[in-house]
């Protein structure tokens, strides 16, 4: 690309040494904030070292304030602003700015950073643009990443240059400033958002609002349309004796639930509390049963790996709690003092092996119960780790063919115990084991290459659709996985640093996007829900997505409140079946208040249900915009994700009848009515505060899409 010689000064090697001086005194400064480069004037110390037609202090186009800048990118013409100080990218990592494309808009123009008045990376804007190109007759906002640009290092100005080697139209730009690492720009000062209540109609099943534990004692009482029985100890769960092998998660022991009366077990066990008390809140109970073959042999405390059998071990229950009163020094953590495990151990020190019998069993012993049979049945917990959480009774690593062959072996069983029970499976655990067994760890190898070359979860769903067509039964209706975003911090987490509550929210984008690289070890996208979907209709054709573990952060931050709450409306617009944070929010959080904005949002037992509808945000990464439809009322959500406050201009395409009635909560404000807002006939303008949720419900001007679209029926799989 030519570059046109430079109309500035050019720093020195005198400058360059006070250029790193004075970086090294702005990282060792206090954490960063953004950092304003322009807004009515140049500010702290920028200065314009550009060449060609620019005027700072024009007044006809602006985008806030009284003045922005207009420059008319001609002939390899620069608008360059130089600093003295220097920027460092440790401390400021992106160039934030606005521009305007006048009347004619497609103007080419090329970025670069500079040391010394000389390029050290540079790039075409287009590639920063929505849409690829400046646009005519508005304002845009534009993000420039400075690693995008292969820049890491100190630096001391950038510039806009014309790309074109010709004459162009007037460019303007307003509010330029460098935002710390992380920091999300705010939003723009309006958000689009059109709702089309006709358009990509699915119904919401309202096994999606659904947790684990919602009985649990702190648990927010609220309505839970679903409640899981769920986690690693259901993998060893003993319904005879009500006792569970935590494994990993505390010392292979087996523990024993509180019962009043031990002799009259399995009555009154800590599993028919649990199902009583979901069935008691009116919440659908969703069983997990065991398929690892083994349970603990009997009510009494045991532990899988023994120092006294096993030989010393890096840590043993005494040391873990600092030797408390109640420990028992001789329960082990099955690690060896070199690090490596323990093998060679006898899993009857603390289990019995079991079939399908046990669950068919316990199964009976529920339908005994009042309320009758319990029919959502999961088939086990996170089987791709059981050589990790549950390595003393399954320390081989799991493959292809085990995992089917356990399906296919208690799932049949169940399915003749009960014709009517929906089955979900085979609930992974996340990422790798969506593509990999566990036989294979995270990448492809010999157990899938024995297997065609297919990904694992394709592979099992064609096992379960073999075997239906050969035998007219289908033994997974739900196809079962977790989720927990992998970005640092992003979930079970309290962190509620800029960074993170940034990174929490940009990571919903995982669930949706194929565009959004998951910022993780992962490291590309994860396109979570319509990748399921393509694999289920490729594979297992009418079967439901089941998100039986998910969670995105504390129950009580802000950010976390607020990607829950998303989270349950992605879920409702992507057509899941059923979904389960993990675990229960406790009462009077934050998350709390997601949650209750569909189940409880007036505090009068008013739910948003029936049909989710298009509705779409001009900025997804501003204001997320979703829509709920029940005859002609709509319920619109608006998640406003930036840090600064925004409007929503919002329009209806069937037009609306009466004001809108408001309910949000934000970061300092819990889960409250917020009055109206008044609509003209076909939309609305509204003030967003940042990170709000708030839900807009409205009134349709009329009844073209009463009959047939209103059911928020639970789908194929209902009881």
């Amino acid at each position: 690309m030519p570059i046109a010689p430079l109309r500035a000064p050019i720093a020195g090697a005198v400058r360059v040494v006070v250029l790193v001086l004075a970086l090294v005194a702005t990282a060792a400064a206090a954490a960063a904030q953004p950092l304003t480069v322009y807004d009515d004037q140049l500010r702290n110390g920028f200065t314009s070292w550009g060449w060609g037609v620019i005027d700072f202090g024009q007044t006809a186009v602006v985008h806030s304030g009284t003045a922005a800048i207009s420059f008319e990118p001609d002939h390899w013409d620069g608008l360059f602003l130089h600093r003295d100080a220097g920027i460092d990218p440790a401390t400021h990592a992106a160039l934030e700015l606005w521009i305007h494309g006048g009347t004619t808009g497609g103007q080419q123009l090329s970025v670069a950073l500079l040391i010394g008045g000389s390029p050290a990376g540079t790039a075409p804007l287009a590639g920063f643009l929505p849409g690829g190109a400046i646009p005519a007759g508005t304002w845009v906002r534009v993000t420039i990443p400075f690693a995008a640009l292969g820049v890491t290092w100190p630096f001391d100005g950038f510039w806009l240059q014309d790309d074109s080697g010709t004459d162009q139209a007037t460019i303007y730009l307003d509010d330029l400033r460098l935002l710390p690492d992380d920091d999300p720009p705010p939003p723009p000062g309006t958000v689009a958002v059109a709702v089309s209540p006709g358009a990509d109609v699915r119904p919401v099943n309202p096994w999606i609002f659904g947790v684990s534990f919602g009985s649990a004692a702190g648990a927010a009482a609220l309505p839970w349309p679903l409640d899981r029985w769920g986690g690693n100890a259901t993998t060893r769960y003993s319904w005879e004796h009500d006792i569970a092998n935590r494994g990993d998660d505390w010392f292979f022991y087996n523990i024993e639930y509180a019962h009043p009366d031990p002799p009259s077990l399995p009555a009154g066990s800590a599993a028919d509390r649990f199902v009583a008390a979901a069935r008691a809140a009116g919440s659908e109970p969703l069983l997990t049963v065991p398929l690892i073959g083994w349970t603990p042999i009997d009510r009494t405390r045991r532990w899988g790996f023994s120092v006294a059998r096993y030989g010393p071990q890096s840590a043993t229950e005494c040391t873990a709690t600092g030797y408390a009163p109640w420990c028992q020094p001789d329960a082990g953590n099955g690690v060896r003092p070199d690090d490596t495990f323990v093998t060679g151990n006898d899993p009857h020190d603390t289990s019995r092996e079991i079939g399908p019998g046990f669950v068919t069993g316990w199964l009976t012993h529920l339908a005994s119960r009042p309320g009758g049979p319990v029919r959502l049945i999961a088939l086990d917990n996170e089987p791709m780790l059981w050589n990790s959480t549950h390595r003393d009774v399954h320390p081989e690593p799991v493959t292809y063919d085990e995992l089917w062959e356990r399906t296919l072996t208690y799932a049949t069983a169940i399915r003749a115990h009960d014709p009517q029970a929906v089955l979900f499976g085979p609930d992974l655990w996340g990422w790798c084991a969506y593509f990999h067994s566990a036989a294979d760890d995270c990448s492809p190898g010999a157990d899938q290459a024995a297997h065609g070359g297919m990904e694992f979860l394709p592979w099992y769903l064609s096992q379960v659709r073999a075997h239906e067509l050969a035998h007219g039964v289908r033994l997974v209706d739900l196809v079962a996985v977790h989720y927990y975003p992998q970005a640092e911090y992003a979930a079970l987490s309290d962190d509620e640093s800029p960074a993170v509550a940034a990174r929490r929210l940009r990571s919903l984008k995982g669930l949706y996007d194929p565009a959004y690289v998951d910022e993780s070890w992962i490291h590309e996208p994860v396109y979570l829900l319509p990748r399921l979907r393509a694999w289920i209709d490729t594979y297992l054709p009418g079967a439901g997505i089941a998100i039986t573990e998910y969670n995105w952060g504390g129950d009580d931050g802000p950010s976390s409140a607020l990607a829950h709450a998303e989270a349950l409306a992605i879920f409702a617009r992507e057509g899941v079946t059923a979904a389960n944070r993990w675990v229960a929010p406790t009462a009077g959080s934050r998350v709390e208040d997601a949650f209750r904005l569909y189940l409880d949002y007036d505090g009068l037992g008013s739910r948003i249900a029936g049909d989710a509808v298009r509705a779409l945000s001009a900025d997804v990464d501003a204001v997320g915009a979703y829509a709920i439809r029940q005859g002609r009322t709509l319920f619109l959500l608006l998640f406003q994700k930036g840090t600064e406050a925004c409007d929503a201009a919002v329009t209806v395409g069937t037009g609306l009848d009466g004001p809108g009635a408001l309910w949000r909560f934000t970061p300092t404000a819990r889960l409250a009515a917020a009055g109206e807002v008044p609509t003209g006939p076909d939309g609305f303008t509204l003030a967003l505060p940042p990170r709000s949720a708030t839900l807009v419900r409205l009134t349709l001007a009329n009844e073209l899409f009463r009959d047939g679209f209103e059911s928020g029926a639970t789908g194929a799989w209902a009881p």
